[in-house]
């Protein structure tokens, strides 16, 4: 019995249908996010809060990935229709005729191909609506923020803030109450229902805790043991002792939270005990960073040059932020919970403010103080020597600093006198913040900085890897460190604007978004540029100038020497291949930007016109350069004589060729120079130099005694060439004199005047010998 076969056209509607289901899917994801998108701007319209704004920017967010990922993803699907599409070509002219199969199945790719061409739409559609709700939020948040900052309330001094604080003290305690009777009842069930875990997870929170604080001179010690010697071996356990504060910290709080309240506690209480896990860690951070910057009891282990005085100065108020910062932020939140009357925010806003605001003036106080002993010492009335890298020293950006910390207590200050409170407890926040940012990122910075050159400068261990096995020069490799180590913190920096940036009514998620917007790439005309086509065209230059190196190396070390050129050949040919290759590398690299050689024409064509105004003299030597490697009028090795330098030459570069003199000092001389001037090149057809002797005898002289004699001198000196031979003429007869020119060759010009000189001497004295006389 035959099988069943369906004809083709079936075949062709069936992998139609199969293949659009996952787009109807996702037809169906594209238009429900698009309705969530239009519920959150009605939302908007109406007016919502700040959890309201927070949960409708991360909806966004996730409506905005969904449809960036469906048109990552089915671009090339569409891609590939249009490629079936175009293969299987137009239909049928009028009156012509093709097969019902190819018709059929044309039909059902040009239905695919619209149902994908009008999902991608609705995608796009999706993303730009989404880019925009997301510019309403942030633009409503930053409005909230400054209407916050802008209201004003009665301030504390008055008695009208007594007043109603005092009326609405009933209805805040009974919330408070309630809140409270809530904890409290989640910690007895808990203790009732598992008592052997809690107190297990307390007695390992003890041990955790005493652990961490037996271990930090152990910790500092063993990362000291490990790290090679350098400034690595500073700064490495400063962040050790740092992380070690902060997981220990990280850790104790979760096992007394697992210890006092169950896995399922009432929503406000677990909100409030993780908020306050948070808090815990932030303040230890806070305290293990001042800890490990100002290092009072170790000063060889202090990072910054902070002075003993100036350490011991400051050390407090590391603890003191960190606790106004904790008690601030927690009593907030105790009443954002306990939905306190607006009496007691404002309240809590002010403790909160006047917390804030004294730790910043006490610590605003203890740094004048520092100023007026660093100006005592520099002026030599105390102990500490101003020469000191230890001592303090207040630099112009430091004095900027400090004013600036005045500038924000004196608003503090005026906020709680004039009743902005919440402007007050912003800026003393803020300045505690900024504080605390600076002073991670300057840690960050530094070890960031000590780990790379520790372990990729050439003298580290995976430098000195590189060096050894991949051949790469050590300052080439020490290069290499300097810019990643400050390509990462170039982005420490930028991660620390962001979180300062972010409590002015901008979260980071915002500012991370509009750079990943950025990152996808900025258009240029038709040019697309983007830190990944960037990325891609330095790779592609780094390759091809290394494959150009390794070339180069080879031509002239192994395949040069083999044939039958001079050593100036072979270094023009180097050079001719150098240029030729760089410039080949730097096409490549703007190919994979996208730039083509029509744009690259373009390009050059219109920097012409800035060549024609400014850059004639470097392109005339750079083409004169090309020109002498071409053409070789004169080469490496070779004795010249252009203008008043005459000398060998040593190097024929991009824009002037080096000539050494005779007393060894360098020459450069433009390249315009040999092509324009007249060049005296003594080594161009042959390498023999020309030792000429003059000399005058009274007329009574034996002339053939003399011929002979300078004949004798010259045949017997061992640097006078055989052939061509020597030979002695007649000048001719000048004052009662007979002009005697000798002449003789020897191998380079660089040994006439030494051998001229030892004729001399030679001749001088035979004619001694002979007794003949030139007088």
């Amino acid at each position: 019995m035959r099988r069943f076969r369906p004809p083709r056209p079936i075949l062709a509607l069936l992998f139609a249908v199969a293949s659009a289901w996952p787009a109807m899917a996702q037809d169906d994801s594209v238009e429900q996010g698009r309705r969530e998108l239009e519920m959150i701007a009605a939302q908007l319209d109406r007016g919502a809060d700040d959890a309201a704004l927070a949960g409708g920017r991360e909806a966004a967010l996730k409506i905005q990935a969904r449809a960036q990922h469906l048109i990552d993803t089915r671009a090339a699907e569409l891609e590939s229709l249009d490629a079936r599409l175009a293969e299987l070509g137009e239909g049928p002219a009028a009156g012509g005729t093709e097969a019902a199969e190819v018709t059929s199945e044309r039909a059902a790719l040009q239905s695919q191909r619209s149902a994908l061409d009008a999902q991608l739409r609705q995608a796009r559609l999706s993303v730009i609506e989404s880019g925009q709700l997301l510019d309403r939020i942030a633009g409503a948040r930053q409005q909230r923020f400054h209407d916050t900052l802008s209201a004003r309330t009665t301030p504390p001094w008055r008695a009208r803030f007594w007043q109603d604080l005092r009326a609405s003290a009933p209805r805040d305690r009974v919330r408070l109450h309630v809140l409270g009777g809530e904890a409290r009842q989640a910690v007895a069930a808990h203790w009732a229902a598992h008592p052997a875990r809690a107190g297990l997870a307390a007695v390992l929170a003890l041990l955790a805790g005493l652990g961490a604080w037996l271990g930090r001179g152990w910790v500092h010690k063993w990362v000291s043991g490990h790290v090679p010697a350098g400034p690595l071996r500073r700064s490495a356990p400063a962040v050790a002792r740092l992380l070690l504060a902060v997981l220990a910290t990280a850790l104790v709080a979760t096992l007394l939270r697992g210890a006092l309240l169950p896995a399922s506690a009432a929503p406000r209480v677990d909100a409030l005990a993780a908020q306050a896990l948070g808090l815990s860690v932030l303040a230890a951070f806070v305290t293990g960073l001042g800890a490990v910057l100002l290092a009072v009891s170790r000063p060889s282990w202090r990072l910054p040059a902070i002075s003993d005085v100036g350490a011991r100065t400051l050390r407090p108020y590391p603890l003191l932020a960190a606790l106004a910062i904790a008690v601030s932020i927690l009593a907030q939140k105790i009443g954002a919970h306990a939905n306190a009357s607006l009496p007691l925010t404002v309240a809590i806003t002010a403790l909160g403010a006047v917390l804030t605001t004294g730790v910043v003036l006490a610590a605003m106080l203890g740094i004048q103080r520092l100023q007026r002993h660093a100006l005592q010492s520099a002026a030599g009335d105390q102990g500490d020597d101003p020469a000191d890298p230890g001592t303090l020293h207040f630099r112009p950006w430091m004095n900027a600093a400090v004013a600036l910390g005045w500038v924000g207590v004196s608003v503090c200050v005026l906020g709680l006198l004039t009743g902005y409170v919440a402007l007050s407890a912003f800026v003393a926040m803020q300045l505690l913040w900024t504080v605390v940012v600076v002073a991670t990122a300057w840690l960050a910075m530094r070890f960031i900085d000590d780990l790379v050159c520790a372990l990729l400068a050439s003298r580290g261990a995976a430098g000195r890897r590189i060096n050894v096995r991949f051949g790469i020069e050590a300052q080439r490799v020490d290069q290499a460190a300097v810019v990643l180590s400050m390509a990462l913190r170039t982005g420490v920096a930028l991660l620390a604007l962001i979180v300062l940036v972010a409590p002015y009514g901008t979260s980071g998620g915002d500012l991370i978004g509009r750079a990943l917007e950025l990152a996808r790439g900025v258009t240029v005309g038709e040019l697309v540029l983007s830190p990944r086509s960037i990325g891609r065209a330095l790779l592609v230059f780094v390759l091809a100038s290394g494959v150009l190196h390794l070339f180069r190396r080879w031509l002239a070390r192994r395949y040069l020497p083999t044939t039958k050129m001079d050593e100036g050949m072979r270094a023009s040919v180097v050079a001719l291949i150098g240029y030729a290759g760089t410039v080949l590398a730097v096409a490549m690299a703007l190919a994979a930007i996208g730039v083509g050689l029509e744009r690259i024409a373009w390009i050059a064509s219109a920097l012409s016109v800035g060549i024609g105004f400014g850059l004639q003299a470097i392109v005339q030597n750079f083409i004169s350069g090309l020109i002498l490697l071409a053409e070789r009028p004169v080469k490496v090795g070779d004795w010249v004589v252009v203008g008043d330098a005459e000398g060998d030459i040593r190097r024929i570069n991009v824009r002037a060729t080096e000539i050494q003199t005779g007393d060894r000092t360098t020459v450069l001389v433009p390249n315009s120079e040999f092509i324009t001037k007249t060049v005296r090149n003594r080594t161009y057809s042959n390498a023999e130099g020309l030792v000429k002797v003059v000399l005058p005898m009274p007329l009574a002289v034996d002339a053939d005694m003399v011929r002979g004699l300078l004949l004798e001198a010259f045949r017997e000196h061992p640097g006078i060439l055989d052939a061509p031979a020597p030979s002695v003429l007649i000048d001719g007869i000048d004052n009662g004199r007979v002009v005697f020119s000798a002449t003789g060759f020897v191998a380079t010009p660089r040994l006439a005047a030494s051998t001229r000189s030892a004729l001399l001497f030679e001749i001088l004295r035979r004619m001694r010998r002979l007794n003949i006389r030139m007088l």
